[in-house]
């Protein structure tokens, strides 16, 4: 069961199964309903992070485009985009759907959610973190998508990631993106990998994608965009 691990102890235990609600834990547990979340509540009130101002950064989509496209490399972060825009309030489609979100329907007008490490996309091929190119045909679908008002991306970075993710990403839509929906992203990791946290986030911004501070932020964004009419 979820959250069997966590002991009732002098130790203060911060938990985040995503997608999940009203869990049985110690006194001495919390409950993060984002990664992001559970990342401030180990730092505590001292260290935790600004908040994140969605509103400051938001441009307005082209036309009657309401629908956000997520093309994740990340299963994670797909799950942590889903909880976000359920928990204000949104319909959420997905491959790898967490509780309260539906399943991928063609055709469909609310906002879909998809997890490219998934083994529909990745069986023969390496995983999207290594091979960016598993993003390219969906990413250029969404792009040329009349419906499409926000087009959501994770770049993720480390050791064994892709060389430089944003750099690939940033040649795409130089070639395919003229005009249409809005992109926003996020970078997760540091400036000690190898790619460097500010390279990446600087590819990005170049290439006019809109860069929020973390994976939860940029769902949160994304949203802000479909508001900032």
């Amino acid at each position: 069961m979820l959250g069997d691990g966590i002991t009732d102890d002098t130790l203060l235990h911060i938990a985040c199964f995503l997608g999940a609600r009203d869990l049985s834990l110690p006194a001495n547990a919390t409950l993060a309903r984002t990664l992001k979340g559970a990342a401030a509540d180990a730092l505590g009130e001292q260290r935790a992070p600004v908040p994140f101002d969605s509103g400051q950064l938001a441009r307005p989509v082209v036309g009657d485009r309401q629908r956000i496209c997520g093309l994740f490399s990340g299963g994670s972060l797909s799950a942590e985009a889903q909880v976000v825009l359920i928990d204000r309030g949104h319909a959420v489609t997905s491959n790898a759907p967490v509780p309260g979100a539906g399943a991928v329907s063609k055709g469909s007008a609310v906002h879909e959610l998809i997890d490219l490490g998934d083994d529909a996309y990745t069986r023969g091929r390496p995983h999207p973190m290594i091979d960016p190119a598993v993003r390219d045909e969906p990413l250029i679908a969404a792009l040329a998508d009349p419906g499409v008002g926000v087009i959501l991306l994770d770049v993720v970075i480390g050791y064994g990631a892709h060389a430089d993710p944003a750099g690939h990403l940033a040649g795409l839509l130089e070639a395919h993106w003229r005009s249409g929906p809005l992109v926003v992203a996020s970078v997760t990791g540091t400036d000690a990998d190898p790619q460097g946290w500010s390279r990446q986030t600087s590819s990005l911004t170049r290439a006019g994608v809109l860069v929020a501070p973390s994976n939860a932020d940029a769902a949160a964004l994304a949203l802000a965009c479909l508001d900032a009419r």
